[in-house]
């Protein structure tokens, strides 16, 4: 039978892959609108610009992660059955420390931010007006989703994702709204892309502030300076920080050296091939942000186990799930592209692939063993240890391109060192928590391996045959093909026998209640 936490993640999944589909659709959609409605050097300039934003963001993200374990941890001590004077207290300093980073970003943004866009991208002259709203407007927006996190933390922690769905795809909804409304003019869209962007955040975090608040006892605007915690907490966070910026440098580093050695037309480029990365990669972080707080949950009420259990099978069912969404457009990324956008940049295409190939290469080692780390909250040699070969992707880039080997050389490297470095992540949890390396191998290892093959061989003997037809014909014969293999290849080899009957235990109740 299905226990309570395993029925509370398939329906919080439930919610969040509702929330999924329609913000993919969404999200595609207006990426379409804003590459036409901005063309590619002013769409390029945005996204780079974004990036020098999420530069300051490693700040915050070491706190994010800090907040939702200390709120998952109580709240797995049951605290959620009490009046729990520290959970307050653990709300209220994560909200005061989100203040004060916002202070900090504010004013390096305005310095050191502000110098960089100026003096180091490679941004046309007639863009460069545009760049400056759009980076003002950026900060801003960054600004408010820092003074927002410990509020979406607290949603999250006490599992309602039905709150978290419906807010993200109202935000879904006004972004598309704003790429129609910007097509109306005709100067400055570029500025006032960033404006409107601006405004649905002011909206969006205004609602999650009044949600939690409302509907959580902890949560309050009031602040609370309790030193232990405090130092406890930031701690916790400043060690936190070397992971941030390794996926700070990952994520934004690659596009800023894109700017240098090549222009805004590549950033373009990598632009759509993060949106589509991202839109699949949705699949992995919603499975996963149902997933985690029962992993902390099981570790603070010292069910290691069962914790260990949960977290590989939900590295086995991620990674299944990824298969899904990107063996499909891996196989038909040109076509895609083609019928998508008016436009398309150069090494687009290529960019998608392999994008989606770390992806699907970096969620073998993901979320669920960092989730159980930092449960343990010793994660000091963990984080410097993995931390150290993330960063070495940069210094690797830049020798690369200035060997000048090609533009997608720089995603074989992230590949290289995601892999290295979610190895090293295994090896902590072993000796951490006692996780088994045998385990993970039958469990998740081999698994993932089998489907992976089984479901890309006939796709890649037969899509020569078809490469001569219209591309929508394409699309549809090969990626439907691409799906039916993973599918069947998942069912027939992915899962054992218990997975099946738990799935087809959760799919029946389901649709006897609908009748």
């Amino acid at each position: 039978m299905a226990t309570d936490s395993n029925k509370r993640i398939i329906k919080n999944t439930g919610f969040l892959y509702i929330r999924m589909l329609l913000i993919m659709l969404v999200s595609l959609y207006t990426s379409r609108i804003v590459l036409s409605a901005l063309g590619i050097d002013d769409y390029g300039v945005y996204m780079v610009v974004g990036g020098v934003i999420s530069i300051f963001g490693f700040l915050n993200s070491s706190m994010i992660s800090s907040t939702q374990r200390y709120l998952n941890f109580e709240l797995g001590r049951g605290g959620e059955n009490k009046e729990n004077i520290k959970l307050k207290n653990i709300f209220r300093t994560s909200f005061l420390i989100h203040l004060i980073i916002a202070i900090v970003i504010l004013v390096a943004g305005e310095t050191i931010g502000l110098w960089f866009v100026n003096s180091k991208l490679n941004i046309p002259y007639t863009s460069l007006h545009g760049a400056n709203i759009i980076y003002q407007t950026a900060l801003l927006s960054f600004l408010l989703t820092i003074v927002s996190v410990p509020f979406n933390a607290a949603i999250i922690a006490h599992e309602k994702m039905n709150y978290f769905a419906i807010i993200s795809i109202i935000e879904a909804i006004l972004k598309l709204a704003i790429a129609f409304f910007i097509v109306t003019f005709d100067k400055n869209r570029l500025a006032l892309y960033g404006v409107f962007l601006l405004i649905v955040q002011l909206i969006v975090s205004t609602v999650y502030i009044t949600a939690a608040t409302y509907k959580f006892k902890e949560c309050s605007l009031r602040l609370s300076y309790n030193k232990p915690l405090l130092k406890e907490m930031s701690s916790f966070a400043g060690w936190n920080m070397f992971g941030s910026i390794a996926w700070l440098i990952r994520n934004q580093g690659m596009g800023i050296l894109l700017n240098i050695f090549f222009g805004p037309a590549l950033n373009a480029a990598k632009g759509i091939a993060d949106q589509v990365s991202a839109a699949v990669s949705n699949l992995n972080s919603n499975f996963q942000t149902a997933l985690n707080p029962q992993i902390t949950k099981n570790y603070a009420a010292q069910k290691e186990k069962e914790m260990e259990i949960l977290a590989y099978r939900g590295i086995k069912f991620s990674s299944f799930l990824l298969f899904v969404m990107a063996f499909p457009i891996i196989m038909c990324s040109s076509q895609v592209l083609a019928i998508w956008l008016e436009k398309v940049p150069p090494y687009a295409s290529l960019f998608i692939i392999l994008i989606l190939v770390d992806a699907l290469s970096g969620n073998l080692f993901g979320t669920p063993l960092m989730t159980a780390l930092s449960a343990t909250g010793r994660i000091k040699n963990y984080q410097i240890s993995v931390s150290t070969i993330i960063i070495l992707i940069l210094p690797a880039a830049y020798v690369a391109l200035k060997l000048r080997m090609a533009p997608e050389s720089i995603f074989y490297l992230n590949v290289i060192f995601n892999v290295l470095a979610g190895i090293a992540r295994l090896a902590f949890c072993k000796q951490l928590i006692g996780f088994s390396l045998r385990l993970y191998i039958k469990t998740v290892l081999l698994p993932v391996i089998s489907v992976s093959m089984m479901s890309l061989i006939i796709p890649l003997c037969v899509q020569n045959s078809f490469a001569h037809l219209h591309k929508g014909i394409y699309i549809l014969i090969m990626g439907g093909m691409t799906l039916f293999t993973t599918s069947i290849a998942v069912w027939g080899v992915g899962l054992k026998r218990s997975e099946k009957d738990f799935i087809k235990e959760i799919v029946v109740s389901r649709l006897k209640r609908a009748t």
